[in-house]
């Protein structure tokens, strides 16, 4: 019959277990010991949190005043004082909670205990999926762009050829009733003038409109260059 003295416990290990355990693990980390003053740090733990809460309200593109109002605060003094460490017991401890539910941070990133600023993985899936979301609607947006600038650029070109095509019609009525003065006494030829005037008069209107938009279409050789790159 074994005698209960020689029955290892749950958990226990024998002498050469625990060396070998020593061994391959080397000795147990010894308990930290903190003898630094607790008043400089917790000036610096209150510039940690201060700088923290900045840089999770910037994250998120929030404005101080903005925040201050979601966070509780009826106007952005106090959370001012806090991101600029000017009040070293001015971080409350329900602050930091809904620091991190407002600004979707972990709560040991605003103490500075890790530099990864998303709480979860959970988080940090969501995050991906949007950017990746975000992604392919820019993508998408830029290929729309695109498009409207090709059909921008070949109006303003057929533009450009109407108001090049008006201005020689004009020059050449012009031209014809200086060799033929009998030509304002024939019939229709006020209605051909005036037309002729009214049609410089949009051909005017129209490059006007092209030169306010920055749409007069290059040279044929600045664009014959620009092709050729």
């Amino acid at each position: 019959m074994t005698d209960s003295a020689d029955i290892a416990l749950p958990g226990a290990h024998s002498a050469w277990v625990e060396h070998l355990l020593l061994i391959q693990e080397g000795p147990p980390p010894s308990p930290e010991i903190f003898d630094g003053d607790p008043k400089q740090e917790q000036l610096e733990a209150v510039r940690v949190i201060g700088a923290r809460l900045r840089e999770s309200r910037e994250l998120n593109n929030l404005s101080q005043t903005l925040a201050a109002r979601r966070l509780g605060y009826s106007n952005s003094s106090k959370l001012s004082k806090i991101e600029g460490a000017t009040d070293t017991y001015s971080v409350p401890l329900w602050l930091i909670i809904r620091a991190a539910k407002v600004y979707g941070v972990s709560i040991d990133f605003l103490f500075g205990v890790c530099d990864d600023w998303e709480g979860s993985g959970a988080i940090r899936s969501t995050n991906t999926w949007v950017l990746e979301a975000w992604e392919r609607m820019r993508q998408r947006d830029l290929s729309v762009l695109d498009q409207v600038h090709c059909e921008v650029v070949e109006v303003a070109e057929h533009t450009t050829a109407l108001i090049r095509n008006a201005e020689e019609v004009v020059q050449a009525i012009s031209d014809y009733r200086a060799r033929h003065p009998s030509f304002d006494e024939t019939p229709m030829s006020g209605t051909v003038v005036g037309r002729a005037e009214r049609l410089a008069q949009h051909a005017q209107e129209a490059d006007k409109a092209l030169r306010r938009y920055r749409l007069t279409p290059m040279s044929g050789r600045a664009q014959g260059a620009n092709n050729g790159k």
